[in-house]
């Protein structure tokens, strides 16, 4: 096994010894989506074109949750030193982080999502493009809160630091995520390629944006 995909074994088993915590940013999800109709009320005409932002919105703060200590345990365990030390780099090991992460967190709310659309009564035509919309705007998402988790290391008061750098940043996928799930001209549609551009351009610079700060906060370390 090659020492990429390890490193993704390895998060995988320990996000499944801290399951509870990733059940709690599910719940968190279903929490949103119940909220948000009980404070607009049932009148269908307010609510109905509001469902497909309210399932976005709910996932943007839920992915963005967990990511605060993406890399702590690994800091704190000397792990990140010898990572950066092996043949796999900081570059792959920020990516293989996001990829397990994406598989913890994002996939089962993308497996909630149906069920939380037929409570909305959003309709089962547009099941699959929302879905598809998710899948590509949850993995944007993620490698957004990436590069916050590795810029925002070891700061005090992480959490905020994280909030203020990605929150801005992702208003392009919640925008063009949201348009997509709602487009009458099917699955493929200009905003779900705006979305896939949006998607490409991080998986591009995200690990090495990430991968640079990693470095430049062990060298601050060993200073």
């Amino acid at each position: 096994m090659t020492p990429f995909f390890a490193q993704i074994e390895r998060d995988l088993m320990i996000a499944w010894q801290n399951r509870q915590d990733f059940g709690v940013m599910l719940i968190f999800f279903v929490i949103i989506i119940v909220l948000f109709p009980l404070a607009i009320g049932s009148n269908t005409a307010i609510l109905d074109p509001l469902t497909v932002p309210f399932i976005w919105i709910a996932a943007l703060l839920s992915i963005l949750a967990g990511f605060e200590r993406l890399f702590a345990q690994d800091v704190r365990d000397g792990w990140l030193d010898q990572v950066s030390l092996s043949q796999l780099g900081l570059g792959w090991y920020a990516l293989a982080k996001a990829i397990s992460h994406w598989l913890s967190t994002a996939l089962p709310l993308l497996i909630m999502t149906p069920l939380m659309a037929v409570m909305l009564n959003i309709p089962s035509s547009q099941f699959s493009t929302l879905l598809v919309a998710l899948l590509v705007g949850s993995m944007g998402l993620t490698l957004l809160g990436v590069i916050g988790a590795a810029l925002a290391e070891g700061a005090r008061r992480g959490a905020a630091l994280m909030a203020l750098l990605i929150l801005p940043l992702a208003v392009p996928i919640l925008i063009f995520g949201t348009l997509a799930s709602q487009s009458e001209m099917g699955i493929i549609n200009p905003h779900l390629m705006l979305l896939c551009a949006v998607f490409v351009v991080l998986l591009a610079i995200a690990p090495l944006v990430a991968a640079s700060a990693l470095e430049t906060g062990e060298i601050e370390s060993g200073l």
